[in-house]
């Protein structure tokens, strides 16, 4: 039976990629790269971010391109709490939690935040540790 496994990367069209890199940097702790000279990605764990500049977009593309659209969960090994008191420190607006939520792989404690380009970013680790 054929199925996929993991997610390698996804893609962001993001207005600004300088702020997109601080935002996830700064914020989320990501690491950016540069490849192909001029591509630019945010490095987690085993997988990544590609930026797409709005207007400026690598083909091929999603068919309806809109910065902002996107809802993204990312999981913590800190405590939420201690993260939210991060995000604050960083001049960042946490607009709901800590809220309990269901993630793939069951509970988790969640904290959500908007990105540069309105994005929903979802903070969040599990309250049962895997």
């Amino acid at each position: 039976m054929f199925k996929v496994k993991t997610i390698d990367h996804l893609v962001l069209t993001v207005k600004d990629i300088d702020a997109t890199v601080n935002f996830y940097t700064k914020v989320l702790g990501m690491e950016k790269e540069i490849f192909k000279e001029t591509r630019v990605a945010l490095k987690f764990g085993h997988q990544k971010i590609n930026l797409h500049e709005l207007g400026n977009e690598f083909e091929p593309k999603a068919h309806h391109v809109k910065e902002g659209s996107a809802d993204l969960c990312f999981i913590t090994d800190a405590s939420i709490v201690e993260y939210q008191k991060h995000i604050e420190s960083l001049d960042y607006t946490v607009i709901e939690g800590p809220v309990k939520r269901t993630g793939a792989l069951g509970e988790i404690n969640s904290i959500y935040l908007r990105d540069p380009d309105g994005n929903l970013i979802e903070i969040s680790n599990y309250i049962y540790q895997i």
